[in-house]
């Protein structure tokens, strides 16, 4: 009987043994980097918890872009959180992605910063006047955030020697791993534009921005087509747009832009009679590869048309007129084969 009583106990410390090594050697162990962030003694922690999207504690109203993202990417399970930031409350929300499924919500100012790039857990996100950083832990059961400590550079729009009264700028940079700044003061679902502003330093290049000079405004990105040397597919981004501690960096487009055709590519260079041949320009700047979105007049205002699928008009808005160029395609001789408007965008 002793004998049996003792095999059963040994049994049982085995298996509590082995289950608690399981359990520990599952756990990850966290990386440098992430030892050094919670280090932080300022560092806030909060715990996400699990649930569906229908049950999930989101304020009406203010989730337009979360919400579709959601519904898009058939996600019918997030994690939520509450975390105090700058002395208020705020939501976290995050889905599978957090580089592009992640939803900071100011409870106190009841809305959520929109800017391209703030759907990024990291991303460099504003709050009043500091950028604070989010990293997930504990396997990504919890968030912790702290204020970004490192340096702070200066961008300017810069007026590139003309003879200007307004310049002023806003929209983000994105920096290489999935990680933004937002460029301007940050409202409801909005930027608004600015002169110069403050950011963490590194080497960005435009993610989406808008840049007024006096009655132009033109929209720039990154440029995601054929680049000045003819690569399309694989091409390595250019981080041009560099941002020190101690110069500011001036965007104020000086340098050479030039046209470059997305379609047909460059090593398409012969043709059959009859081909139907397609052509799509992109406007970058080679030296940073950018590409220039639109430009458009601000003082002279057009009507939209907005069609359903049966191509019936259902509204028509004013907005600035786009200065898209006109295209010609000539023969060797300069016969005319082609004119027509290549809209931005």
């Amino acid at each position: 009987m002793k004998s049996s009583l003792l095999k059963t106990n040994l049994i049982l410390l085995s298996v509590i043994f082995i289950t608690a090594f399981v359990l520990t050697s599952c756990k990850k162990t966290p990386s440098a980097q992430e030892q050094a962030f919670l280090s932080d003694p300022n560092v806030v922690i909060c715990t996400l918890e699990k649930t569906t999207i229908s049950k999930a504690n989101l304020p009406e109203n203010n989730m337009a872009q979360f919400i579709p993202r959601m519904e898009r990417d058939k996600r019918k399970d997030i994690k939520q959180g509450k975390i105090t930031l700058a002395g208020r409350p705020f939501l976290v929300f995050l889905a599978d992605k957090p580089e592009q499924e992640f939803l900071l919500y100011d409870l106190e100012k009841d809305f959520d910063p929109y800017w391209w790039g703030s759907w990024s857990l990291y991303s460099y996100h504003k709050i009043n006047e500091d950028y604070y950083e989010f990293i997930l832990t504990d396997d990504g059961n919890k968030l912790a955030a702290r204020k970004y400590k490192g340096d702070i550079g200066i961008i300017k729009a810069g007026k590139g020697g003309r003879e200007l009264e307004k310049v002023e700028f806003s929209g983000s940079l994105h920096q290489e791993g999935y990680v933004a700044v937002p460029i301007g003061n940050i409202e409801k679902h909005r930027v608004d534009p600015v002169t110069e502003c403050m950011i963490p330093t590194g080497d960005y290049t435009a993610y989406i921005m808008n840049i007024t000079y006096d009655n132009l405004n033109i929209t720039i990105s990154n440029n995601y087509h054929t680049n000045a040397r003819g690569q399309s597919s694989n091409k390595e981004i250019v981080y041009g747009i560099q941002v020190r501690k101690d110069k500011p960096y001036v965007l104020d487009f000086s340098n050479e832009p030039m046209v470059v055709f997305d379609q047909p590519p460059m090593s398409k260079t012969t043709f059959s009679r009859g081909d139907e041949i397609e052509f799509a320009a992109v406007l970058i700047d080679p030296e940073l590869d950018i590409m220039i979105r639109g430009l458009d007049d601000t003082s002279v205002k057009v009507d939209r048309e907005y069609k359903d699928s049966d191509g019936k008009v259902i509204d028509t808005v004013k907005v600035s007129k786009s200065l898209d160029p006109n295209i010609v395609i000539t023969r060797d001789d300069g016969e005319i084969v082609a004119e027509g408007v290549m809209p931005f965008g």
